[in-house]
């Protein structure tokens, strides 16, 4: 919150340790050169990011949110071009950067492209420009600091790890004195700048020697193989793709180590880069460890925790298949043997709760880039050509047929190298039809989310289902938050209902999956048929719009479509033959216990879908996960 050229000191910034270690990591490291601080709005990721100029004496160049390809990387000077007759070359906004930090804001919002290639600059150090008839290039020696706010959007996987360090700022909201004191540093600060860095002078100019020693320190640090070793072994453990985890911890272990005054990195000094090296390179695709054996869960629940839901018995798929004439199953667990049977049915029918919500993962991001032209309502999910002038101008490109919407810059641009040769009537430029571009915007369109639930008996257990239930709200509510159309089918006895046509009201939506009944059979295929025919009809209405299901279930099936097929396998048959235009699938896997069954994760496989586990959902757990396998 800078007032004047005062801004806030980064030493009077409460909490936020892990955000400001990778910060002074990164102004002791050369080769740490790009810091991702992630959090909600509100949570000092600004503040932070801009206190770091004064802190380490350079310059911080903002680049603004709407900054096109030619302010930021460089592109032709259309004035000296048409002066000297020959394209010219202007520098873009990253040659001020050079020797200073760069800081970006909303990085999450920055067109994906714009920035991957403003990564691939900052991590060489140069920048090249190739583009309109310009050729050239110029140094970039920048520490690029970067925020966002994940409950907008989200970052794709690959330009998350290009990210060399990335912190978590969200402020704990039960810490009130905690709030208080933030309070009160605003107010003083607020009424006072100059008073309010004078009282901080002393740990900003501390600070300030201690980074300057780190850096004189940091040559002679030295990390053993062992060391080396662990910081593998924590990558492959939360299945970091790639060596770049590894390099940064290393780095980064090796920064703290200075920064501590120690020319030899320890294990303590490991473990904390590892919370900001691998949270957000934790790979979901990847298998996790090996679950502990069933006698050390159990000694651990008898010890602290024996509320824990025990885990389930492994069962063979064919008794899933059983039919009604049947042996009648095995009660469920704490229900008694010789209940009648309309009280059983009373109890098949029952309403479980909802269980807890969380802040979900950007689960419908792939990495892949979504281009297409949509004249779609406006949302917050992927980034599309505008079919009419609405929308932010990205860039420019040669019409077909009339033009509308005209890119003056692109067209005087295109115009320049030849004006020396042209008749100008007493125009300034002169401009023939060749030179025309028109402009090309982007906005990020909403999409269509239809849940597909499994409310059969086989998710029928009682905790079981209510954390099915608050898993689907808090996707529901992350749907809502960016502007989605949601619609929700349930499936279970012999037929799938929808429950919810798609709409924009995640009140009406809550009221649902409160009333969703569960229990009885798993019509998995019947399932299939009806959404994939829902679905094709919805899409064809809804031209241009991008369109998910998301398939919640174990994957189990009992009940085929043709009489005597064994269900799972005919689930997977009618998968692998379900193909919807512009529609793709999310598999979530709601299967718990020791032994898993892989039915899911196969027939995500033949829907060639995205595949997820429950738990895997939850964006909070990503620090949380680091943290449990250092300890």
């Amino acid at each position: 919150m800078p007032q004047g050229n005062l801004s806030f000191p980064f030493s009077a910034v409460f909490g936020m340790d892990d955000s400001k270690r990778a910060i002074m990591c990164a102004a002791v490291c050369p080769r740490i050169r790009t810091v991702l601080i992630r959090g909600g709005p509100g949570s000092a990721k600004t503040v932070l990011s801009r206190a770091a100029g004064d802190l380490t004496g350079r310059r911080v160049v903002n680049v603004p949110l709407n900054v096109t390809e030619e302010m930021l990387f460089g592109g032709m000077d259309a004035e000296a071009t048409i002066r000297e007759g020959r394209a010219v070359m202007q520098r873009g906004l990253l040659s001020e950067a050079d020797g200073n930090i760069l800081y970006v804001d909303d990085a999450n919002l920055m067109d994906q492209r714009m920035l991957a290639s403003l990564l691939d600059c900052v991590a060489t150090g140069r920048v090249v420009v190739e583009r309109e008839g310009v050729s050239g290039e110029y140094a970039c020696d920048t520490l690029m600091i970067a925020t966002m706010n994940p409950q907008d959007t989200d970052v794709s996987p690959h330009l998350l790890d290009r990210f060399d360090l990335c912190a978590y700022s969200d402020f704990p909201q039960d810490d009130v004195r905690g709030r208080e004191e933030i309070l009160r540093r605003n107010s003083a600060f607020a009424d006072d700048p100059e008073g309010f860095a004078a009282m901080y002078a002393d740990e900003e100019s501390e600070l300030r020697a201690g980074i300057d020693r780190a850096k004189r320190i940091l040559p002679l640090v030295t990390i053993s193989d062992d060391l080396l070793g662990v910081a593998v072994e924590l990558a492959a453990r939360v299945s970091a793709d790639g060596f770049r985890g590894d390099i940064a911890m290393a780095e980064t272990a090796s920064a703290l180590a200075a920064l501590n005054g120690r020319d030899e990195v320890l294990r303590k000094d490991v473990e904390e880069a590892a919370m900001i090296c691998l949270a957000h390179r934790r790979n979901y695709s990847q298998p996790p460890p090996p679950p502990e054996p069933p006698q050390q869960q159990e000694a651990q629940d008898q010890e602290g925790e024996p509320d824990r839901e025990p885990p389930e018995q492994p069962q063979d798929d064919r008794q899933d298949d059983r039919d009604d004439s049947s042996e009648p199953p095995e009660p469920p667990e704490g229900e008694p043997p010789d209940l009648p049977q309309d009280l059983r049915d009373m109890l098949d029918e029952m309403m479980f709760e909802i269980g807890e919500q969380f802040r979900v993962i950007d689960y419908l991001q792939d990495g892949r880039r979504m281009i297409r032209t949509t004249s779609s309502r406006k949302g917050r999910r992927a980034m599309a050509e505008s079919s009419d002038s609405t929308g932010r101008y990205a860039r420019s490109r040669i019409p077909e047929g009339r033009v509308s919407d005209v890119a003056f810059d692109a067209t005087i641009r295109a115009a320049a190298p030849y004006q020396k040769g042209r008749r100008h009537g007493g125009l300034a430029v002169s401009i023939e039809k060749q030179d025309i571009r028109r402009k090309v915007r982007e906005r990020r369109s909403g999409c269509t989310i239809l849940f597909l639930v499994d409310a059969s008996g086989s998710l029928g257990v009682r905790r079981r289902m209510a954390a099915v239930k608050g898993a689907v709200l808090s996707m529901l509510r992350d749907s809502y938050v960016k502007r989605d159309r949601i619609g929700m089918m349930a499936f279970r006895r012999d037929s799938a209902e929808l429950v919810l046509p798609p709409t924009r009201s995640v009140e009406y939506s809550y009221r649902k999956l409160e009333e969703l009944p569960t229990g009885g059979k798993t019509p998995l295929g019947q399932a299939l048929v009806t959404v994939g025919e829902f679905m094709t009809s919805y899409s064809r209405s809804h031209p241009g719009e991008s369109c998910y299901i998301v398939l919640i279930t174990d994957g189990r099936a009992n009940v085929p479509l043709r009489e005597g097929a064994d269900a799972n396998e005919e689930s997977r048959e009618l998968a692998a033959d379900l193909r919807i235009p512009q529609v793709r699938w999310i598999v979530v896997d709601a299967s718990t216990g020791y032994i898993r069954f892989d039915n899911a994760e196969r027939l995500a496989e033949e829907l060639e879908g995205t595949y997820f586990r429950l738990e895997d959902l939850n964006a909070d757990r990503l620090a949380d996960s680091v943290r449990s396998v250092i300890g």
